[in-house]
């Protein structure tokens, strides 16, 4: 069984998106990066919890485009 929970994405202005969600591996994928620059203050669930990143800190974090991004419904 594959884990299909999800991560909220604020919308993005700059990169003309709309809310969205990335699956929960790519979500821990750009907090550990978030972690290591801003530490661990705040938990992959934490960051959640508040609406997720933003497009573009995922796109920052991840060093590329969030593979898993869908809009919001």
């Amino acid at each position: 069984m594959t884990d299909e929970r999800r991560a909220p994405v604020q919308p993005n202005r700059q990169h003309n998106k709309p809310r969205g969600t990335v699956a929960w591996a790519e979500h821990l994928t750009a907090w550990e990066v978030y972690a290591a620059r801003y530490g661990r203050g705040q938990s992959a669930e934490r960051i959640a919890e508040r609406h997720g990143f933003c497009y573009g800190e995922l796109v920052d974090f991840l060093g590329h485009e969030p593979e898993t991004w869908e809009p919001s419904a």
